[in-house]
C-alpha cells in the first residue's frame, strides 16, 4: 500500500471536494448563511472565553508548509510571544525559523509518535495555545481510502490515528500546561469533510467527523476551565495540493487570519476558507439531497 505522508494542513482535501460538489446537478451555486455572526461563524459560547494572539505562546503542528505555515506567519504578524513550529522532518523547519529566529522554535514532531509528543510537551512548557493542524488524507489509492473496497482497513486506522487520536493525545498533554500558564486555547483544524462523505475519501471524512465530536467533548469537559476549545471547519484553501487551476479557495494566510479573528471573539465552531459557511447552510437546508448529490 502506498501511503501519503502527514500533511501540513488537516483540511487538505477540500479543494478536491469543492470541485466535485461544483459539478452536482441541481445544486445551488450559493446558499444563504444561517444566522452567522460577523465573519460567518457561529456565536461565541456562553462562557465568553476568548483568545488573543498578542503575547500568546503557540504550538502549531505540521507548520512547515500550507495551512500550518500560514498560521505561523499570522501569529508572528499579530504579536505572538513565541511560536513552536513542528514538523515530522526537522530539515523542513529552517525556513520557518528564519521568519523570526527570536520567536520561532522548531521542534521535531510526528504526531503519531508518543515519545516525540512527550518530548514536545517537555520542551514547550510555556504554551498557552495549541493548534492541532497536522493531518493526512490517507493513501494514494482510492480503493483503500474507502471501506468496502479496501484491501484492509490498515490505512483507515492510520488516518483515524493521525486526524483524531493523536490530536486528542496532544490535547491531553497540553491541557495541564495551558492551565498552569493561566489558561488559553485549543484549536483543532477540522474540515467540511466532517459533515459529509465523498466516497473516494471515506476514511478521511470518518476521521474528521470523529475529530469534531472529540473537539466537542473536550469543550464540554473543560467547560469550567479557562480554555477556549474551537473546531475549525475549513473550506477551500490554496495549497501545494490544490488541483491544477483551482482558484476557489483563500490563501493559507487568509485562512489563518479568519481563524485567529474568530477565536478572538470566542467562537467555538469556526467556518474558515472558501465555501465552508455556504456549504454548511446548503447541507442544513436539505441533508438528504446534499448527500445524494455527493454520491
Amino acid at each position: 500500500m502506498k501511503r501519503r505522508t502527514l500533511l501540513s494542513g488537516a483540511a487538505t482535501l477540500t479543494a478536491s471536494i469543492t470541485g466535485a460538489l461544483a459539478t452536482m446537478r441541481g445544486a445551488p451555486a450559493t446558499a444563504q448563511p444561517l444566522s452567522p455572526t460577523p465573519g460567518g461563524n457561529t456565536a461565541p459560547d456562553s462562557g465568553a472565553r476568548t483568545m488573543s494572539v498578542e503575547g500568546a505562546t503557540v504550538l502549531v503542528t505540521g507548520s512547515n508548509r500550507g495551512i500550518g505555515l500560514g498560521f505561523v506567519k499570522v501569529l508572528l504578524g499579530r504579536g505572538a510571544k513565541r511560536v513552536y513550529a513542528t514538523a515530522r522532518n526537522p530539515d523542513n523547519l529552517p525556513d520557518v525559523i528564519a521568519l523570526d529566529p527570536q520567536r520561532v522554535v522548531g521542534l521535531e514532531l510526528d504526531v503519531n509518535n508518543e515519545e516525540q509528543r512527550l518530548a514536545a510537551a517537555e520542551a514547550a512548557t510555556d504554551v498557552t495555545w495549541l493548534i492541532n493542524n497536522a493531518g493526512t488524507p490517507g493513501t494514494f489509492t482510492a480503493e483503500d481510502r474507502r471501506i468496502a473496497s479496501a484491501s484492509t482497513l490498515d490505512d483507515a486506522k492510520f488516518v483515524m490515528e493521525t486526524n483524531c487520536w493523536s490530536p486528542a493525545e496532544l490535547a491531553r498533554l497540553f491541557i495541564p500546561i495551558i492551565l498552569a500558564n493561566g489558561g488559553g486555547a485549543i484549536t483543532n483544524i477540522l474540515s467540511v469533510g466532517a459533515w459529509f462523505c465523498l466516497p473516494e475519501y471515506t476514511s478521511y471524512s470518518m476521521s474528521k467527523s470523529a475529530a469534531a465530536i472529540m473537539t466537542a467533548g473536550l469543550r464540554a469537559e473543560l467547560d469550567r476551565e479557562p480554555v477556549l476549545v474551537s473546531g475549525v471547519f475549513t473550506g477551500g484553501v490554496q495549497t501545494r495540493l490544490s488541483p491544477p487551476g483551482y482558484t476557489g479557495g483563500v490563501s493559507a494566510v487568509d485562512h489563518g487570519l479568519e481563524v485567529v479573528e474568530a477565536v478572538a471573539q470566542g467562537v467555538t465552531d469556526v467556518f474558515a476558507g472558501g465555501g465552508s459557511e455556504a456549504m454548511r447552510a446548503q447541507i442544513l437546508q436539505d441533508p438528504q439531497a446534499f448527500e445524494r448529490g455527493v454520491i
